[in-house]
This record gives structure tokens, sequence and C-alpha cells, in this order.
């Protein structure tokens, strides 16, 4: 295994290389604390193939309160199933976000690697909106959900969240925000485990009426209005 990494610090800026990342990880966290455009970070298997795991962070605006944060699993990892890898990853996001508040953040196999989320695409969000309006209404939701502060606060908090059963674990961060893990790992988000995630999430999810996007088929959703469910 090998990993590829790289930041932008603006659109007109060079990309820059970390080559391999066991040995450049200083320099790269030093690169995110000054919160570039862009930030890559793709774990490979020899021979050279598709990442199983892309962990993409963006910064929408140049302010601190829109950072977005990703780990999307690639469809080809081979270890959807494994309770430990899965557990793994978790750890990983909760260790990278514990120090923050972050306003939303996703590990899943089921969305595209963009700025957009799962509801933005769905509900047919423009992603300034969507990023402006984070400690409003919930970005998106997926296997694993990062919840800020704010809106864990109107949900009850978190052991309101663990009470609904709708997630395996429920991490609080040092900082604020919640981590919320809806199975135990990615092969077991069946579509009554998403319906479960929607439901426990509905108050703060936006308004609107899902609609099937033929350009992310792969998205996952509860097609229901979140302003209008009743249960």
């Amino acid at each position: 295994m090998f990993t590829r990494a790289s930041s932008r610090a603006d659109e007109r800026a060079e990309k820059r290389e970390y080559p391999p990342l066991s040995t450049a990880w200083t320099a790269m966290r030093q690169e995110l604390l000054r919160e570039p455009a862009l930030a890559h970070v793709l774990f490979m298997r020899r021979p050279l193939g598709r990442p199983f795991v892309h962990m993409r962070s963006a910064n929408i605006g140049s302010r601190p309160p829109n950072m977005g944060a990703q780990l999307l699993l690639g469809d080809a990892m081979g270890e959807p199933d494994d309770p430990r890898f899965c557990a793994g990853a978790v750890e990983f996001l909760v260790a990278a976000l514990d120090a923050v508040n972050p306003a939303f953040a996703w590990v899943g196999v089921d969305g595209p690697a963009t700025d957009d989320t799962n509801l933005d695409c769905v509900l047919n969000r423009r992603v300034r909106d969507s990023v402006r309006e984070a400690r409003t209404f919930l970005r998106g939701y997926s296997w694993t959900t990062v919840c800020p502060e704010e809106l864990s606060v109107r949900l009850g908090g978190p052991g309101a969240l663990a009470a609904t059963g709708a997630f395996h674990r429920v991490v609080p961060l040092s900082a604020g925000g919640v981590v919320l893990q809806a199975t135990e790992t990615v092969a077991a988000y069946t579509d009554e485990a998403v319906r479960g995630v929607f439901e426990a999430l509905h108050p703060v999810l936006p308004p609107g009426v899902p609609q099937f996007d033929p350009a992310h088929p792969e998205l996952r959703y509860f097609p229901a209005d979140a302003s209008r469910f009743r249960g």
C-alpha cells in the first residue's frame, strides 16, 4: 500500500505534492492548518489502481467555519464488511476533528468526491448556500456523519441521538459536535439504516423533496421532505 497526497493553497497556486505521506505528514499538517483551497490524501494498493480510501478537504470561501471534509471509501477497497477496518476509518475521523467543532463531515461509499453532498445533489442545492447554512441545516448524511454542535443541541445532544437507536456509535467531539456511525460496517448500511438515520436527523435537515440525480446514481438518501416528515 502507498499514499498520494497533495494540496493547493488557492486556485492559482501550483499543486504541492507530499510523497510519501508517512515522512511528509508534518509538512502537510501545517499546510492544512493554513486552510488550503483543496487537499487530497489517497490510499492506494500496488500495483496502481483506484484508491480504496480518498480523504478530501475543501476550504469553500476561505473562511474557517466553511471547511468541509470527506472520507470516501472506494468501491474497490474490498473491506466494507470488515468491522476493524470500518472502526479504524471512524477513529481516524474522530482523531482528525476532535479539536474543532466542524460544520460538516462524512464517511461513506455513496457520494461524489466533490464539494457537493448527497442532499446538495438530490435537493439541487448550491454548494455555497449549503455551506453558508451548515450550522442551520445539516448538509447531508451518510454511513458516518459529523453533526456540528449547534445542530446536535437542537437534536437533544449525544445522549438523545444515541437513544434513537439509529446509530451504532455516537462519539462526542471535545470541541463540540458529534460523530454518528450508523452501522458497524459500511456493508450493513442498508436502506433500512438510511431511513433510521433520516428519521433521527430530519429536524435539522434542509427542506425539499429529493429528486433522483442521474449524474450520481450511487447516492443514498431517504425520499421524503424532512420538513414534512411525521414518522
